[in-house]
């Protein structure tokens, strides 16, 4: 449930039900297309996961968790890579 609802909107809107980033906004650009994609975060250092909510991101909501929560969606994210992986 925190994974889907931290506070907010949940963390599977824009990084996907499994954490592996998605495609969150298409768009044109002087005729280009472009998109906006969140990044892969069932892959980054647990040092990496936790900076994620301390520092500013231009588009990231900022997320009022305590370490337990956070430690809780790691670990979250982490048990997922083991379930695909068969393990």
């Amino acid at each position: 449930m925190l994974y889907q609802n931290p506070r907010g909107i949940g963390c599977d809107k824009c990084h996907g039900i499994k954490g592996n980033g998605k495609i969150i906004a298409k768009y044109k650009e002087k005729g280009k297309n472009k998109y906006l994609k969140s990044p892969q975060i069932n892959n980054v250092s647990k040092e990496l996961f936790f900076k994620s909510f301390t520092i500013p991101h231009k588009i990231m909501p900022k997320y009022f968790l305590t370490y337990g929560e956070i430690n809780t969606l790691y670990q979250y994210l982490q048990n997922l890579k083991k379930i695909k992986k068969g393990k």
